[in-house]
């Protein structure tokens, strides 16, 4: 049977793909903490957590995975909410829990007796219980490394199951942080009285995740909360950096709250804690008045609905194999490409980015910008959308992507609304099945891609990968080729043959155009103006880069009522070259 895996499951391992060098984030969870033998706090009674690590699971399971906490009371009133709530949307499927840290994990059942399993022993559990399809709901606050290391580990366990899917960290979309954003303001609007600042203290971390907080915080000021401060343990925006932004204010008091899942021992002492350098002992030493809030972000009830939506999309992804748009729900498709294109190998390219130029037979397929990376006899594409619409894209038809594991699909990368996507080009001018998966409509599509070489600069190409004056052994002097025009309304023509001259190796080129209503013309960002030669636009030396290839050309026509510029393409074919005397 087709085991099936979420495209949230990719995303993370897209993501070290896009960015080289994912592998070094750390974006725990939760604060990491170092439990000491002997505790002289008091963190609540452990007989009052489940730990949900029962057998008898059944065919479906539910495994909610936090990095954890040894406090007992925040570990109830968070993750345990969160897989509570998680249990009451989906009565029908048996919640576990499991953690990451080891260290936590073995705290917790030398103090307490509690046994907690870690990821490897929830999971050899689910096999052990016939568990059949398993749904994981991470309570990562970020995409980073944590979650990666979590997907890599349930990689492992991929033909344990007959299917298998991840859910998304909390912080993933910009839905995402509005609802969140929305959630802290609610859970703090009893402090909003215009004299107390509201400082937030995340975790932090040196990769570019970290740019989590900036982000949070920006969304908080487009929504008119001035108050609000966003500031990190180990990162930045610093402690330094939040008293200094709360300074600039006319604030009496100052309100500390964590931005974790748990309230752990970061927002114990880092946070609350009476230690000098503590955010509560710097505020205070500041002269404000200083209240903790120590509750974790779990405890809040819209947090936990969050991941009960993001349980709920992944569950949704695993039906996504039988949704394919038939004719009647597709738009009208036109074609793109030649019959007679060439298809251009990474081998004819010089390693390197590009940018490129992307036809596609959908007008509902909007690509903003595209660039070309060709690396080790390989290329590939970062296409960047006009919209999030579509959640992943698949290098094939819908129908192939409905029968291939979800492991397979390409998965957006998304800012600002944007999806970007890294697609796998095997030749440019040759068409390319592209399946997109539509969010709203929840069906595959099929789109046909050109990836065109025209639009590619000529230092693109490797030595020899083009046909030159140098290539053919073309002495100076002048020739006739049939040239071709491409693009535009296809109404427009150039006469053919072509007169050419070859100086120095370079091959120039004189067009007349089968109207007058072309001004000039632009070749490798240089205008050429025309002449008017027997009611005819005629352009003189014009460059030639390379015979039996499109080039692209841009010409601008004033026979509309305003001047336009037309892209069009000139082949000129080299087995059509004679000499000819002026």
């Amino acid at each position: 049977m087709k085991r099936i895996w979420c495209g949230m499951l990719v995303l993370a391992l897209l993501c070290g793909l896009l960015t080289g060098c994912a592998g070094a984030e750390q974006t725990p969870t939760q604060e990491p903490e170092t439990e000491q033998d002997e505790e002289n706090y008091d963190t609540g009674d452990a007989s009052l957590d489940d730990p949900r690590n029962q057998d008898g699971i059944g065919a479906s399971e539910l495994l909610v995975v936090s990095f954890g906490t040894s406090y007992n009371n925040n570990r109830r009133e968070t993750i345990g909410a969160i897989e509570g709530a998680l249990a009451d949307a989906y009565p029908d499927w048996s919640v576990r829990r499991a953690f990451t840290s080891q260290i936590i994990i073995d705290h917790v059942k030398s103090r307490d007796g509690e046994v907690i399993d870690n990821v490897g022993e929830a999971l050899n559990r689910a096999v052990s219980n016939g568990v059949r399809t398993l749904v994981v709901q991470p309570t990562h606050l970020m995409d980073g490394l944590e979650y990666n290391d979590l997907v890599n580990e349930i990689a492992q366990y991929s033909d344990a199951f007959e299917h298998v899917c991840i859910g998304a960290p909390l912080l993933s979309t910009d839905e995402d942080f509005q609802a969140v954003a929305n959630a802290v303001v609610e859970a703090t609007k009893q402090y909003d009285d215009g004299n107390t600042a509201i400082c937030f203290m995340g975790h932090g971390t040196e990769a570019a995740s970290n740019g989590i907080y900036a982000k949070m915080q920006k969304v908080l000021a487009d929504k008119g909360m001035h108050d609000y401060f966003i500031g990190t343990v180990e990162a930045e925006p610093s402690l330094d950096d939040v008293l200094a932004a709360v300074k600039t204010g006319n604030y009496r008091r100052v309100v500390l709250r964590p931005l974790m899942v748990v309230a752990g021992d970061h927002a114990n002492n880092d946070m609350a804690g009476d230690d000098a350098d503590s955010w509560k002992s710097a505020f205070t030493a500041a002269g404000y008045e200083v209240e903790c809030v120590v509750e974790g972000l779990g405890s809040v009830e819209a947090i936990q609905q969050l991941y009960v939506a993001h349980t709920k999309e992944a569950m949704a992804s695993l039906d996504n194999t039988s949704q394919v748009a038939d004719a009647a729900q597709s738009a009208e498709a036109h074609a793109v490409g030649t019959e007679d294109m060439q298809p251009v190998f990474a081998a004819a390219l010089k390693d390197g980015t590009y940018p490129v130029a992307v036809d596609c037979g959908s007008s509902m397929f909007k690509i903003a910008s595209c660039t070309l990376t060709v690396a080790d006899g390989a290329m590939r594409a970062q296409m960047t959308m006009s919209s999030d619409s579509y959640g992943y894209l698949y290098p094939g038809t819908a129908e192939q992507a409905a029968a291939a594991p979800a492991s397979d699909y390409l998965v957006p990368v998304v800012e600002n609304g944007v999806g970007t996507f890294m697609f796998p080009v095997a030749a440019l001018d040759q068409k390319t099945d592209c399946a997109a998966w539509s969010r709203k409509k929840e069906l595959w599509y099929d789109r046909t891609l050109v990836f065109r070489a025209d639009s590619l600069p000529m230092d693109a190409f490797a030595d020899g990968a083009l046909v030159t004056a140098d290539v053919l052994g073309l002495a100076d002097g002048p020739y006739l080729a049939e040239v071709a025009l491409a693009g535009g309304s296809g109404k427009a023509s150039v006469q053919s043959p072509a007169e050419l001259w070859v100086e120095n190796g370079q091959v120039l080129a004189n067009l007349t155009w089968s109207s007058a209503n072309y001004d000039y013309m632009t070749v490798d960002g240089k205008r050429y103006d025309a002449k008017i030669v027997d009611g005819a636009s005629r352009f003189e030396k014009i460059p030639v880069a390379a015979f039996d290839r499109p080039l692209a050309i841009t010409a601008d026509t004033t026979a509309m009522s305003q001047p336009h510029e037309i892209d069009y393409t000139l082949t000129f074919d080299s087995s059509t070259l004679r000499q000819f005397q002026w």
